[in-house]
């Protein structure tokens, strides 16, 4: 990408995403990000014809992006490196200010549907493979509902970071971790 567009798109992000926490959705308007960004009214025009354009450009900058575990680690070697990134994201300061900001987001805007649906699939595609291995030591059922074994893992983390509630700390990582384990171990005596 040129330098120059590399720049605008930087500088138009980063006021959309500072009105974001600011305000909430409504207050990223075109004449708040060019106010805010300095880039020309026409210039913000050609590279998002819409206000909806830009909140959706928006949406998909600030995602997070949860790293693949490497694949050859056992189940619950992998659930670790999880819960470890997903700590360490939700943790961050800039992070802890976004999740509101990006759960109204996606409550007021229809039109993020498909980009949502894309993230989803990134984090199907990053978590699956170490579900999968919980299948292969015998872990998990066949036929294991990855979203909600995702959720069961993850929630508490997120629920922590949107409540302060509890430190967010390695320890607390692993602490989830433990009960996630336990709850399987519990599930897949009881299904056997």
């Amino acid at each position: 990408m040129d330098a120059r567009i590399e720049r605008t798109r930087t500088a138009v992000m980063e006021a959309a995403t500072e009105l974001l926490l600011e305000g909430g959705p409504s207050a990223i308007t075109m004449d708040g990000v060019v106010a805010r960004s300095g880039v020309a009214k026409s210039t913000l025009y050609r590279h998002w014809p819409t206000r909806d354009a830009l909140v959706i450009a928006v949406f998909g900058h600030i995602a997070p992006n949860l790293p693949s575990p490497d694949p050859t680690l056992t189940f619950e070697e992998g659930l670790r490196v999880l819960a470890h990134e997903f700590v360490a994201i939700v943790s961050d300061p800039y992070w802890k200010r976004l999740i509101p900001a990006m759960l109204l987001l996606k409550s007021e805007m229809h039109e993020i549907e498909e980009l949502n649906a894309d993230l989803q699939q990134h984090q199907n595609d990053v978590v699956t493979p170490v579900l999968e291995c919980g299948v292969h030591e015998g872990w998990l059922p066949e036929g294991f509902d990855a979203q909600c074994v995702s959720t069961l893992l993850i929630g508490p983390i997120l629920m922590a970071a949107l409540t302060d509630s509890t430190p967010l700390t390695a320890e607390f990582a692993d602490h989830c971790v433990d009960h996630f384990l336990a709850g399987v171990r519990g599930t897949t005596a009881v299904d056997a």
